[in-house]
């Protein structure tokens, strides 16, 4: 068995960290267990009625286990965890990984591979990766992780109505708060530059229509984006992400957020270094191939 033992950053990041160890955790045929994942756990039928998050999903249970309980249980697992590492964090069935900043394992591993098949390990750490793993198992991973039905439902109706005014839908993700600090505000970019990156798609796109769905963590308004075909209300962070997840495009600053749309949607990426001399992003999708998982 593998447990995640500690959280790391928001939706985007806990998604991508739970699916490299389920994309393990299938090819190993051992089972992963994620407490961590508490939080955003009750949006995720798989997760929902699971306190600890296993993979494979177990049996679906009467109830939703409470926020409360959920937390608990995380807590509980973190700072056993990180107690067990304290005292060397070997036992006979155990052993605690916990990767310190900048520190990674490589999932993929022969290594990784005969410690997983001889006991449990307790895992704490961010850079727990195998991109090889996750591509090869990409689509239990999306199935893992589908959304409620009622939900991706209303998701596909709000796309279909910005649908029938383009021909292009392109995501565009404004990524403000925590980015204003982030690498000193390298990525944070106002609203208006946002607005002339989206004129500039619309250039290289034209005459085929643009819309753009535009999404972020700050107050927009689709009068900050005049001449442009935009759909800028938020229903919730996971209608945001899902919704991102099934545009022909996205733009946005490096961001675990629309990462894991790109994955999960099979979406081009563009990743905005800069809101200038912006690249051909039209060429992005004549080759959809490269997309493939």
């Amino acid at each position: 068995m593998m447990i995640l033992g500690k959280k790391f950053g928001q939706l985007g990041n806990r998604l991508f960290l739970y699916s490299h160890l389920i994309a393990a955790a299938e090819e190993y045929g051992v089972e992963l267990v994620n407490p961590s994942f508490a939080e955003y756990a009750r949006m995720f039928p798989r997760t929902a009625h699971d306190r600890w998050c296993h993979y494979p999903a177990s049996a679906r249970q009467a109830g939703r286990p409470s926020q409360w309980s959920r937390h608990v249980l995380s807590k509980a697992v973190e700072l056993g965890g990180r107690g067990l590492h304290g005292l060397g964090g070997n036992l006979p069935k155990l052993k605690v990984i916990s990767l310190g900043r900048g520190e990674s394992m490589d999932l993929g591993s022969d290594e990784f591979a005969s410690l997983v098949w001889s006991r449990h390990v307790l895992l704490q750490g961010w850079l727990f990766r195998s991109e090889r793993l996750l591509h090869q198992h990409a689509e239990v991973i999306r199935t893992h992780f589908a959304i409620p039905e009622a939900v991706q439902a209303s998701i596909d109706a709000r796309l279909s109505r910005l649908r029938d005014q383009a021909d292009v839908i392109v995501g565009i993700h404004i990524r403000h708060g925590d980015y204003a600090t982030y690498l000193n505000g390298k990525y944070f970019y106002p609203t208006s530059e946002y607005a002339n990156v989206m004129r500039q798609i619309q250039e290289q796109f034209s005459p085929a229509r643009v819309g753009f769905l535009v999404r972020g963590n700050g107050i927009l308004r689709e009068h900050d984006f005049p001449g442009l075909t935009v759909s800028c209300e938020s229903d919730g962070v996971i209608e945001d992400l899902y919704g991102f997840a099934g545009t022909d495009l996205l733009v946005g600053p490096p961001s675990t957020f629309t990462g894991w749309a790109a994955f999960y949607g099979k979406v081009p990426l563009h990743w905005l270094e800069s809101t200038e001399n912006l690249r051909d992003v039209r060429a992005m999708l004549q080759d959809r191939s490269m997309l493939a998982a």
